[in-house]
C-alpha cells in the first residue's frame, strides 16, 4: 500500500535540490498576495480551519456526487468539522452561512428539505484552481511535473479526483505541519503563516531562502497588510521568540537556524504532498476518461 505521507528521505532529497529556494520563495510570495484579511472570518476561525473549512465543503460535495448522493449538508459539515477538530458546529453553521453569502455554496434542489443540501459554486473551484494554482506553478523548479498538475487543473475530472485525494488522506491523519510541528502556532494564529512568509520575503533577492540575516520589521505595516490589530503581532512575534523560531531587534527580525530548517522541512513536505496527490488525480481521471470513452464506442457500436 502506498504510504500516505511524503517519506522524510524525499523531504530532505528536495530540501538539497538546487531549484528549492526559488520554489519556496515563489510559493511564499504566492500565498502572502492571495491572502484575503476578512475579520469577519478570522473572528470565526483560525488560520488552519479556515484554510480547511472549504476543502471539507468539497470534499463532501464530490463524495456525494461520486457515491451517488447529496454529501454536502450542514449535518454532515458539521459532523466532519467535529471529526477532524476544525470547528464547534455553531461556527461551521456560521461559516457556511457566510460561505452562502460570498457565493461560494449555494443551495442544491432537493424534495427532503430536511437535509438542506448545498453545493459548491463555480466561484469557490475558480478559488482554489487559482491557489493550488500558484503552488504548482512554484513547484516547478523542483518537481517538473508540476507543469502538468498545472495544466489539468482545466479538468473537472482531475479536479474532482484530486479533491477527493486530498481529503482521503487528511482525513487518515495526514498533516502538511506533521513535517515542522514547531510552526503550528503560526498556523493557529489569525494571518500567522503568512506573516512568517511576509518576514522571509523580505530578504534580498540574491541571499539565500529563508533570509539568514536580518529583515525589515514594521509591526503597524503587518498589522495593516493581513488586518490584524499591533497586539496580535506582537504576541504572535514574542511567541515565536521564545520557541527559538526568531529573534527580533528594535526594526528588524532575524528568523533562526530552527525557524528557516522548520519553513524548508514544511514546504518540502507540501510540495511533496501536493504532487503525490496529484499523480493519484492523473491516474485517476485518465482511468475514468477511458471508461467514458468505451461507454461511448458501445453505445455507438450497439446503434450500429
Amino acid at each position: 500500500m502506498t504510504a500516505l505521507t511524503p517519506s522524510p528521505d524525499a523531504v530532505i532529497r528536495l530540501r538539497g535540490h538546487v531549484g528549492f529556494a526559488q520554489a519556496m520563495r515563489a510559493s511564499t510570495a504566492a500565498a502572502v498576495r492571495l491572502y484575503r484579511g476578512d475579520r469577519i472570518l478570522n473572528a470565526l476561525l483560525s488560520d488552519r480551519a479556515r484554510a480547511l473549512f472549504p476543502h471539507v465543503a468539497l470534499y463532501l460535495h464530490f463524495v456525494g456526487e461520486r457515491d451517488g448522493e447529496l454529501g454536502l449538508t450542514v449535518g454532515a459539515m458539521k459532523e466532519m468539522c467535529a471529526r477532524l477538530d476544525l470547528c464547534s458546529g455553531g461556527r461551521c453553521e456560521a461559516m457556511l452561512a457566510l460561505m452562502r453569502a460570498a457565493g461560494m455554496v449555494a443551495s442544491a434542489s432537493n424534495l427532503d428539505r430536511r437535509r438542506r443540501p448545498l453545493v459548491p459554486t463555480d466561484r469557490l473551484i475558480a478559488l482554489h484552481r487559482e491557489r493550488w494554482g500558484v503552488q504548482f506553478d512554484a513547484m516547478t523548479s523542483v518537481i517538473p511535473a508540476a507543469v502538468a498538475y498545472r495544466a489539468a487543473l482545466n479538468d473537472p475530472a482531475f479536479v474532482k479526483s484530486f479533491v477527493l485525494e486530498l481529503g482521503r488522506r487528511f482525513i487518515a491523519g495526514v498533516r502538511v505541519l506533521d513535517g515542522a510541528p514547531e510552526l503550528g502556532p503560526f498556523a493557529e494564529r489569525t494571518a500567522g503563516m503568512v506573516i512568517l512568509f511576509s518576514l522571509a520575503q523580505g530578504g534580498e533577492p540574491d541571499r539565500p531562502f529563508p533570509p539568514d540575516g536580518p529583515v525589515p520589521l514594521s509591526i503597524n505595516g503587518l498589522a495593516t497588510r493581513f488586518s490584524v490589530s499591533r497586539k496580535h503581532v506582537l504576541t504572535l512575534l514574542r511567541d515565536a521568540q521564545e520557541q527559538g523560531l526568531l529573534a527580533r531587534g528594535n526594526d528588524a527580525i532575524t528568523i533562526q537556524p530552527r525557524g528557516r530548517e522548520a519553513v524548508e522541512r514544511m514546504l518540502a513536505t507540501m510540495f511533496l504532498y501536493m504532487a503525490e496527490c496529484a499523480e493519484v488525480a492523473l491516474q485517476a481521471a485518465d482511468a475514468e476518461r477511458r471508461a467514458t470513452d468505451a461507454a461511448v464506442s458501445l453505445s455507438a457500436w450497439q446503434r450500429v
